[in-house]
C-alpha cells in the first residue's frame, strides 16, 4: 500500500509539474506576443483609420487617405472649404467616411464642399457611396460619363456611357442628396482662399479608355504646386506637356494609376519633377512598377506610398512642404495572432492524463458497489 501511495505522489507531482510548464509557455508565448505587437505597430490594425491630425487647425492641409488600391485626398483650403478627390472602392467607404468625419470635427468643420470623382473606375469612386450616405456634400465634379439612365436621353452615339453598376449608384444617390453635380472639364478653376485649383483635364467628352478621362488637377498654394493625375496613361500626359509644358512643374505630384507602367514616363516626370511622389498603393501588389519608381529616383524624388506610410499628411510652412505619415504595421499582425492562439492551443489543448485513484478511493467505490449489490 505504501509503494502505491509513493508511486501516486510521484504521479501527482509530475501532473503538477506538467501544468506549471504550460503556464510557463503561457506567459512566454504572451511575453513574445505583446512586445512583437507593440514593435512591429499592431495597434494600428485594430483601427479603421488613424488621423494624421499633427497639422491639426493649419490653414492648409493635403491628406492622402490610405484605401488600399485606391485613391481617396482630402484637402483643406485656407477659407476653410474642403474637397475629397476621389473616395476609394466600395469597401472603403466607411474608412473614408470616418476618417473625413473625424477630420471635419477636429477641425471645426461640419460638410465636405466639394467632392470630385475622377474618373468612373470602382477603386476610385466606390466608396463615395458611403461618403454620400454619411456627410452633407455641396458639388460634385463628376466625369462626363453617363449612366444607362442618363443615356437614354441621348440619341448621339459619341458619348461615354457607364458600364458599372457602382458608377450609376454613386450618381443616383448624388442626385437623391440634392448635390450641385458639374462635369469635370479642361479650364474649370476654383479660386478658395489664395489658394487656385485648376482643371487641367479632360478636354474631351469621348475617350476609349476611362482612365483617360481622369480629372487632372493643379492645385496652388503660396510658392508650391501640387498635380492629382488620377488615372491617365502616357497619351494624356504626352498632350499636358504639349499643352503646359513647364507650368505642369509641382512640388507633389499624385502618381498617377498607382505606379503602373502606362503612365508616368520620362519626359513627363522630367518636366514635373516633383520633390515628393505619392503613391496609393496596396501592400503586396505588382504596383508600382519597378520602371516607374526607377524613373522617380532618376529625378531624386522622395517616395511615399500609402503601403508603407499608412495616410499622409501634408502642410506648408516657412515656405517648406513638410509631412506626417501613419505607418502600417510592418508584419502581418493577423498572422501573428494566429500563431500566438495557435500555440495557446497547443500548449493547453493536449490532454492530460487522468490521475488514477487512491487505494483508499478504491476500497470506497468498491464498499459502495457492495451495498448496491
Amino acid at each position: 500500500m505504501k509503494k502505491e501511495i509513493k508511486k501516486l505522489k510521484k504521479k501527482e507531482i509530475k501532473i503538477e509539474s506538467n501544468v506549471i510548464v504550460r503556464i510557463s509557455l503561457s506567459v512566454f508565448f504572451t511575453t513574445v506576443f505583446i512586445i512583437l505587437f507593440i514593435v512591429c505597430g499592431g495597434v494600428l490594425y485594430f483601427y479603421d483609420v488613424v488621423i494624421v491630425d499633427k497639422f491639426q487647425n493649419y490653414d492648409f492641409q493635403v491628406h492622402f487617405i490610405d484605401v488600399g488600391q485606391g485613391d481617396s485626398i482630402l484637402i483643406k483650403f485656407p477659407n476653410n472649404q474642403t474637397m475629397l478627390i476621389d473616395a476609394g472602392d466600395e469597401e472603403e467607404g466607411e474608412v473614408v467616411t470616418s476618417y473625413v468625419k473625424n477630420f471635419l470635427n477636429k477641425e471645426g468643420l461640419e460638410k465636405l464642399d466639394y467632392l470630385v470623382l475622377t474618373h468612373p473606375d470602382a477603386d476610385h469612386i466606390g466608396g463615395a457611396i458611403n461618403v454620400l450616405e454619411n456627410i452633407e456634400i455641396d458639388t460634385i465634379y463628376r466625369p462626363k460619363v453617363y449612366t444607362s439612365e442618363e443615356a437614354e436621353n441621348f440619341l448621339n452615339d459619341n458619348i461615354m456611357i457607364s458600364t458599372t453598376q457602382t458608377y450609376d449608384r454613386v450618381i443616383s444617390l448624388a442626385a437623391e442628396k440634392g448635390c450641385n453635380e458639374i462635369f469635370s472639364s479642361k479650364g474649370i478653376e476654383l479660386n478658395l482662399g489664395d489658394c487656385i485649383v485648376e482643371f487641367l483635364s479632360p478636354e474631351s467628352d469621348y475617350y476609349t479608355s476611362t482612365n483617360n478621362i481622369s480629372a487632372v488637377i493643379m492645385l496652388t498654394y503660396q510658392t508650391k504646386k501640387f498635380l492629382f493625375t488620377g488615372d491617365v496613361d502616357a497619351t494624356i500626359e504626352n498632350t499636358l506637356i504639349s499643352q503646359y509644358g513647364n507650368y505642369l512643374k509641382a512640388d507633389v505630384l499624385k502618381v498617377s494609376h498607382h505606379g503602373s507602367n502606362s503612365s508616368s514616363t520620362e519626359e513627363f516626370l522630367k518636366v514635373v519633377c516633383p520633390q515628393y511622389a505619392v503613391l496609393c498603393v496596396a501592400p503586396n501588389r505588382d504596383l508600382p512598377s519597378v520602371e516607374v519608381l526607377n524613373r522617380l529616383h532618376d529625378i531624386d524624388s522622395q517616395i511615399l506610398t500609402t503601403s508603407t506610410d499608412g495616410s499622409i499628411a501634408m502642410t506648408i510652412e516657412n515656405d517648406s512642404i513638410i509631412y506626417a505619415t501613419t505607418p502600417n504595421p510592418t508584419f502581418d499582425i493577423a498572422l501573428l495572432i494566429s500563431i500566438y492562439v495557435l500555440l495557446l492551443i497547443l500548449t493547453w489543448g493536449i490532454k492530460q492524463k487522468e490521475m488514477p485513484k487512491r487505494p483508499k478511493d478504491v476500497i470506497r467505490d468498491n464498499k459502495e458497489n457492495i451495498y448496491d449489490i
